[in-house]
């Protein structure tokens, strides 16, 4: 019987078999890290474009903060001014009330009842930093610098909340007002125009006086605080603003 005539790749397969799945591996094995370092480097380039992204964002956010903490700034200068020359009206009024009644100066005292009765109180501009917060964009900073933000943050509950007591003292010494001084005139004052009502002082003994005393004194003991307050708030908000800036 004639035996079947054999190709030449059959020959080759039957004298190379070896050599073959060598190749064979080499390719997969080409193949597989083509595609891995292909994974590698789209993982690569997804990071840093992500990470130019967050740090596009930092700056914006950045600049934000500072236009932010600009306004706050100019804002507590005002406020801690406002109460500087309230504490000093304050000091001249009890001065003016220790002294004997015959020499007390009607037109003065309803003058400095109206500055214990004005308010400046301080407004934060916080809408990037409340953004920052609810949005989590807060990582895009170091964790030093985000301390800092929350550091400022947590100053701004405690000057809110001194501004709080000052206008409840005050709200406390209206009832007492009320019995001894014309709001009419008052009022007129606190709106920059002349008094044209009845300046009168109805003060009947030494007790009703040295009651209307401490309470003033609560006012100014509370615009102190305030005042501290203030000052804190401001001391952050420069070191705040050159940490930013340098950043």
């Amino acid at each position: 019987m004639t035996e079947p005539i054999k190709t030449k790749n059959q020959e080759e397969e039957k004298t190379f078999p070896t050599s073959k799945k060598l190749r064979n591996w080499s390719s997969y094995f080409k193949e597989f890290l083509m595609l891995f370092l292909a994974i590698i480097l789209g993982f690569f380039v997804e990071n840093q474009r992500e990470s130019y992204v967050e740090q596009r964002s930092a700056d914006v956010l950045a600049q934000s903060i500072l236009e932010d903490l600009d306004e706050d700034r100019e804002s507590l200068k005002e406020a801690i001014r406002y109460l500087e020359e309230k504490d000093r009206k304050i000091v001249e009024y009890i001065e003016m009330l220790h002294a004997p009644p015959s020499s007390w100066d009607t037109l003065k005292i309803y003058q400095y009842m109206t500055k214990v009765f004005s308010t400046f109180p301080f407004s934060s501009t916080d809408g990037t930093y409340s953004q920052m917060k609810s949005s989590g964009t807060l990582r895009y900073f170091d964790q030093s610098l985000v301390n800092q933000m929350n550091a400022y943050d947590k100053q701004m509950k405690k000057t809110v909340f001194r501004d709080g007591l000052v206008e409840r003292a005050e709200w406390e010494l209206v009832p007492l007002a009320a019995t001894i001084l014309n709001f009419e005139v008052t009022g007129e004052m606190r709106f920059g125009r002349p008094p044209t009502k009845e300046m009168y002082l109805k003060l009947k003994d030494q007790q009703t006086l040295d009651l209307f005393i401490n309470k003033i004194m609560v006012v100014r003991t509370m615009c102190g605080r305030s005042l501290e307050e203030y000052k804190i708030q401001l001391d952050l908000a420069e070191k705040l603003t050159s940490s930013l800036e340098s950043r």
